[in-house]
């Protein structure tokens, strides 16, 4: 009866976010962010030394949530992802560097 009262954690989905930039070679920040909520400011390193273009998991309810990413200068649309339990989803960046 050690747990009696204990409620379980709701069921939970993964978000990761991940730059697809293949003709840069830049250091990018990107501000990211999940229903409205930013979740997270990393810092992409493109076709440079300790490459860095993939997010870690972000855990989410199951349900429907907005994507939402920009750089100080570009903004992607906002991507609207529906998850079940344990599914999980990549929001690809494109961005080309000119």
């Amino acid at each position: 009866m050690a747990c009696h009262g204990v409620q379980p954690l709701a069921p939970s989905a993964t978000v990761r976010f991940q730059l697809d930039a293949p003709l840069c070679s830049s250091v990018i920040p990107v501000q990211l962010s999940v229903d409205g909520s930013l979740v997270a400011a990393d810092t992409f390193r493109v076709h440079l030394a300790n490459e860095h273009t993939a997010t870690r998991d972000f855990a989410v309810p199951a349900g429907t949530h907005v994507l939402s990413a920009r750089t100080s200068t570009y903004v992607w649309p906002d991507t609207t992802v529906s998850l079940g339990t344990g599914q999980s989803v990549t929001r690809m960046l494109p961005f080309y560097c000119s």
